[in-house]
């Protein structure tokens, strides 16, 4: 099943209780992901005394966590359910900024350009805006006559 990487923001309180097996306990978790630039949040349980403390999950670990999922219903309503079956301790990856640069300096501004607008394009080029030199602005300015756009 699916694996999720992230950080454990809140550990809540552990649950046990009896029933018809047998003593039960379960913990449930909160993790956010690493997801950049929106993280996720994902809640999962880890059931049996063994397995807390074989995983000993504290807030602030950096985790990646298997996790199955199912749903079960109850008076004709679903609900689903997230348990870990795996936790791996990890390093967190280096976080980058919305910039996709890590706290690095942006680079120093480009130089203008030595010739100015307008010259670069030829002493006679025409303004951008300029009207053709006859007053009907549909007339073709090249002299052909056969296209028909004005454009």
């Amino acid at each position: 099943m699916p694996t999720i990487q992230g950080k454990i923001v809140k550990a809540f309180e552990p649950r046990s209780g009896q029933n018809d097996r047998g003593k039960w306990m379960a913990q449930d978790f909160l993790l956010e992901s690493y997801d950049q630039p929106y993280p996720r949040k994902c809640l999962f349980s880890v059931w049996g005394e063994d397995r807390l403390i074989q995983f000993n999950i504290k807030e602030g670990d950096d985790l990646a966590v298997d996790i199955d999922l199912d749903a079960r219903e109850r008076n004709g309503r679903y609900y689903n359910s997230v348990r870990a079956w795996r936790v791996v301790r990890i390093t967190p990856p280096q976080m980058e900024d919305v910039a996709g640069t890590a706290n690095q300096p942006l680079p120093p501004p480009q130089a203008p350009s030595a010739a100015p607008i307008g010259e670069a394009a030829g002493a006679d080029a025409t303004p951008i805006g300029a009207m053709p030199p006859s007053g009907d602005p549909l007339a073709p300015t090249d002299g052909d006559a056969t296209e028909d756009l004005p454009f």
